[in-house]
């Protein structure tokens, strides 16, 4: 047991390394991709890169109603496959909702589809066609699901697609934004995979307008928040600094900032409330120090209190296992995914009737702490 310990920590070592600097090394290239729904005047284009045999080729069908669209997600290299059709209207989500009996929280998974659905299927919130059978329950996903892998668009879509089961079902998908789609949105591929790249060459587009305001899925996103409270819990992707706090926006404040704001590069954003939002040290988006155990426990409490919470979960900052700091108070979920995988499994948070649980792919579950966090 200790030989193992020892090798996923060093392996969580070569992944920090590789993660919180320079992206890897890069040896991917086009592959099959989509679909990418485009809007040009009152014309909807989906493309696709589509391979036959060796070799690659773009595919490009025009619709002259959304209504008639049929989308196909075919996961490269493997027999899944999943259809679904387009929002009939896309709507800015809420900010604030009350406690379901049940979440699942999964963050960072950077394109990886394999762990996704490896922890969808495990706990119970998709079957093996890839459908919601999470009745009311709530997923949260807390950003980060573009970049560094090679199944981005089959990640967001799926997204997408169980967000519409979820609402008919009664319950909810939350998509909230991380500093990996904040860059994506702004046309900085700093991190995104040459695959991508070389698609975006082959469609005949550039990348930044697969994620445009004339995109299904840059407008999917544009509606998306920043931070969300679920009951007693505060979620965003990096968190709520005592910096954030202290300038008192209300969280409708910092998601209208947001979204106004998606696109711009830093240095084109002036109004000083939303260089708050998006600063790369102390912006909700970007921020480490909660994570990092770096805070003081009246600091977390006065950030809690802003917040109207009594727990906030963050992704962003990896940790080696689900940790609870501060006595429980913050609850880190950016997990070595990959290592995970390796040995068979994925894990994450899972919350019931107010308890806090780490999940298994495999169903194995285990408590963070005792005390429930609504009284």
């Amino acid at each position: 047991m200790k030989l193992k310990h020892f090798a996923f920590l060093l392996l969580s070592v070569l992944s920090i390394q590789l993660r919180a600097g320079d992206p890897p090394i890069d040896n991917s290239h086009a592959d099959t991709d989509g679909p990418h729904v485009l809007y040009r005047g009152q014309k909807v284009i989906v493309k696709y890169v589509s391979r036959r045999d060796t070799v690659l080729a773009p595919i490009s069908q025009t619709f002259d109603d959304r209504a008639s669209v049929i989308l196909t997600c075919q996961i490269p290299e493997s027999d899944d496959v999943f259809q679904f059709g387009l929002r009939d209207t896309l709507h800015i989500q809420p900010d604030d909702y009350p406690m379901p009996a049940r979440m699942l929280v999964l963050s960072d998974i950077e394109g990886n589809f394999e762990g996704f659905k490896m922890m969808l299927k495990g706990a119970k919130v998709i079957d093996n066609q890839f459908n919601w059978t999470f009745g009311n329950g709530h997923l949260v996903l807390l950003g980060d699901y573009f970049d560094r892998g090679l199944n981005v668009t089959e990640c967001l879509w799926l997204a997408y697609k169980l967000e519409a089961e979820a609402e008919a079902a009664g319950g909810k998908v939350h998509f909230i934004l991380g500093n990996h789609e904040i860059l994506n949105l702004e046309g900085n591929t700093s991190y995104v995979r040459r695959k991508y790249l070389e698609n975006a060459e082959l469609l005949g587009e550039p990348y930044s307008r697969l994620f445009d305001n004339n995109s299904e899925l840059g407008r999917w996103l544009r509606t998306k928040n920043a931070v969300e409270r679920i009951g007693d819990y505060v979620f965003c992707h990096g968190g709520i600094s005592p910096e954030l706090a202290a300038r008192r926006l209300s969280f409708q404040d910092i998601n209208r900032l947001s979204r106004q704001n998606l696109g711009k590069p830093l240095q084109e954003i002036s109004d000083p409330d939303a260089l708050a939002v998006f600063d790369e040290r102390t912006g909700i988006f970007w921020y480490r120090k909660a994570a990092k155990n770096l805070l003081s426990m009246e600091e977390i409490a006065q950030i809690l209190e802003y917040a109207g919470a009594k727990r906030m979960v963050v992704g962003h900052t990896l940790q080696g296992d689900i940790s609870a700091l501060y006595r429980g108070q913050v609850i880190c979920i950016d997990l070595y995914h990959e290592e995970y995988i390796r040995q068979g499994f994925m894990k994450t948070l899972w919350i019931e009737d107010g308890l806090c649980f780490g999940l298994n792919s495999l169903g194995i579950k285990n408590s963070l702490y005792s005390v429930p966090a609504r009284q």
